[in-house]
């Protein structure tokens, strides 16, 4: 059988496709780079190296930097990740639900995400001195804590003048932060459901809701 001619030919990739091939894999090695730090945060390791990171990835330490131009580069796309992953889906609470509904629910939302999200966010608060990008996301983060605490407490926040509808808002996002929780679980080593609790009473207290 004659060989070469056109109908032997296999059908080369158009450029564009080849291109698009190319982006879906650096997509995909740009996140088993991400998921690879964020398993060593979760896994105890506080401050991870290129090469742990990139062994645990399966790619080379060169690849690695190819993707990101430093390890904050890295920290500021594990927090995008994080943003994608844990943020988006802050509860909406409806101002019909009794105060106390509205309390517990939101307190039980904050506790399963900041166990989600402390090992990172530890490290993060630790780079986001030298690191912009790292700060910005930690601020964007805590505007959407702080847009949602305003929502759900909507009824409380709207019975009080300007002046003390602000400082409630600061006294509630101070008493449902990340930095309360992490000081309970991290430092003094409480359980999560007695976190949980003196949450709970906490801002109950702010409220002056009676138990």
């Amino acid at each position: 059988m004659p060989q070469g001619g056109r109908g032997s030919r296999q059908a080369q990739p158009a450029p564009e496709e080849v291109l698009d091939g190319r982006l879906a894999r650096g997509q995909r090695t740009r996140r088993r780079v991400v998921e690879a730090l964020v398993e060593l945060l979760h896994e105890g390791d506080p401050d991870p190296t290129a090469k742990a990171i990139a062994e645990r990835a399966g790619v080379s330490l060169r690849l690695v930097f190819h993707h990101f131009n430093d390890i904050d580069d890295l920290y500021g796309a594990v927090g995008a990740h994080q943003l994608e992953c844990h943020w988006v889906d802050l509860p909406t609470l409806s101002a019909s639900l009794a105060q106390s509904t509205r309390i517990d629910r939101l307190v039980r939302h904050r506790s399963t995400l900041y166990e989600e999200i402390s090992p990172v966010r530890r490290s993060a608060v630790r780079r986001a001195s030298v690191s912009p990008g790292v700060r910005e996301l930690l601020a964007q983060t805590d505007a959407l804590l702080r847009d949602n605490l305003a929502q759900c407490f909507a009824p409380e926040l709207d019975a009080r003048d300007d002046a003390d509808r602000v400082e409630l808002l600061h006294v509630l996002d101070s008493a449902t932060s990340w930095e309360c929780w992490d000081r309970m679980r991290h430092r003094y080593e409480l359980p999560v459901g007695v976190t949980r609790r003196v949450m709970t009473r906490t801002v109950r207290a702010v409220l002056g809701e009676e138990e």
